[in-house]
């Protein structure tokens, strides 16, 4: 965990989901900013996929595009990177940092996993595949 929030230029300590997209991203090749916020991700330019609906003119979510959860907040607490395809089905397969294995829905955990997520829980998705500028 250290090594992941070392290199993306978080601190240890930190709640480490968005230091883990940034590290996936940026292993894959797609300089991305450091972001220590999961909300930070969910600008308008990046964002595709919002309340359970595609945004209007955008593409649908495709693997890299970035998950956002609210799990009981105001406001995107965590995410995760989609490593699987969108498709028709409920769930969808995403990994991300400080969560727990097996699908547990906690925001707070003790690893990086991949997980089975249900579609009707992601508040957002953002593309920073194509466009990893932020402002």
């Amino acid at each position: 965990m250290e090594a992941i929030i070392k290199y993306a230029g978080g601190k240890v300590g930190d709640a480490y989901c968005s230091w883990t997209a940034v590290y996936n991203l940026r292993k894959a090749g797609i300089m991305v900013p450091r972001f220590g916020k999961a909300r930070s991700w969910f600008d308008l330019t990046h964002t595709i996929w919002r309340a359970g609906r595609q945004v209007l003119g955008r593409l649908g979510p495709q693997p890299g595009d970035l998950l956002g959860f609210t799990w009981g907040h105001p406001d995107i607490c965590h995410v995760e990177t989609l490593v699987g395809p969108w498709g028709t089905g409920p769930s969808v397969r995403a990994v991300g940092g400080n969560t727990g294995g097996g699908g547990a829905l906690q925001r707070e955990g003790e690893g990086v996993y991949e997980n089975w997520r249900l579609k009707r829980l992601v508040a957002a998705a953002a593309n920073v595949v194509d466009d990893p500028r932020y402002k």
